[in-house]
């Protein structure tokens, strides 16, 4: 995610949230703090008793009958199990961190609620044709509310395709295979989902221009949509299944504003999609969003809770810069 522009705006906002921080949020931080405590002494203690009995295990299994693959399991097993142990406390407190404070930091910018590792639907993301094909789908933060009379759903979200394929070893002239597994990164970043105030009834979906490559995209349903605005031509692609309702979308105004959104979150990185009066964008990053909550530091860190802010005002930018929240037209 990117630094917004410290304009008048951005710097009466921050004033804002100073004192919002000092009267609403400061005292749950502080809070937090003491059960951030609690946790971490128990990680210690979990700490300490790893670093005994772990290498106790592992002579245990080494004087073990030699057999390589058992040994190789053994450990492996013995190491994950110090692993999950060790991510306990991490895991549940800045789960349990987060579940106090995260709704009240997004309400500094209007009515939200914050649910924990929850993501936006599978088809909804499907039916937007921003990504490819993905079968394994998680989320981190997400929050759903108003911002501005805004309906608005901000979902951190992780796309990932499962690839098996299969390895073929021959000993002593015969064929043995094994199935082996990987993951492939389809999306990780931001989706943010928006009301229109506008009605239409088909899809337009925009994409990030691919050059050449543009001649091999083709969506299901829709066809190529060409625009008057040049710059705006260079850097994205239009497709729609109605051409009359892509124009009636992308007006002039409307388009200037996405370019000056684009540039905000890094040029061509950010792709958008209408339907159902919707307007989904996905901005990826590899940022980790939103983590007001950290484990092994206090959580009364103003730096790091105005870094968090800012990614907050970054994120409600979409709506200021193409004024969604007014009937002009757009």
């Amino acid at each position: 995610m990117f630094k917004p522009a410290e304009d008048e705006n951005f710097i009466k906002q921050k004033a804002a949230f100073e004192a919002y921080y000092e009267s609403v949020l400061l005292p749950k931080l502080q809070e937090n703090d003491k059960i951030r405590r609690r946790y971490f002494l128990m990680f210690v203690i979990l700490l300490l008793l790893a670093l005994i009995f772990y290498p106790l295990v592992i002579c245990a299994i080494l004087v073990l009958p030699d057999d390589n693959t058992v040994d190789i399991g053994a450990i492996l097993c013995a190491s994950g199990f110090v692993i999950l142990t060790l991510r306990g406390p991490i895991y549940f407190y800045k789960k349990k961190a987060k579940n106090t404070i995260m709704a009240d930091f997004a309400g500094f910018f209007g009515t939200f609620s914050y649910h924990n590792e929850q993501h936006l639907p599978d088809d909804l993301l499907r039916n937007s044709d921003l990504f490819g094909k993905f079968n394994i789908h998680k989320g981190d933060d997400y929050f759903c509310g108003s911002y501005k009379d805004v309906a608005v759903t901000i979902s951190e979200e992780l796309l990932q395709k499962k690839i098996v394929y299969t390895e073929f070893d021959e000993k002593f002239g015969n064929a043995a295979s094994s199935s082996r597994s990987r993951k492939k990164n389809i999306f990780k970043g931001i989706c943010i989902l928006l009301t229109m105030n506008k009605n239409f009834k088909g899809r337009t979906v925009v994409l990030k221009d691919r050059g050449i490559f543009n001649m091999f995209k083709h969506i299901s349903g829709l066809e190529r949509v060409k625009l008057e605005d040049m710059y705006f031509e260079d850097l994205f692609e239009v497709y729609s299944s109605d051409q009359i309702e892509a124009r009636y979308l992308l007006t002039t105004a409307f388009m200037e504003r996405m370019l000056k959104l684009s540039e905000l979150y890094g040029g061509k990185s950010i792709q958008f999609s209408f339907n159902n009066n919707q307007l989904l964008l996905a901005i990826p990053t590899n940022q980790d969003m939103f983590e007001a909550c950290s484990f092994f530091r206090s959580n009364v860190n103003k730096k790091k809770i105005f870094r968090v802010f800012e990614q907050f005002y970054t994120v409600f930018s979409v709506v200021d810069i193409l004024k969604l929240n007014q009937k002009t037209g757009l």
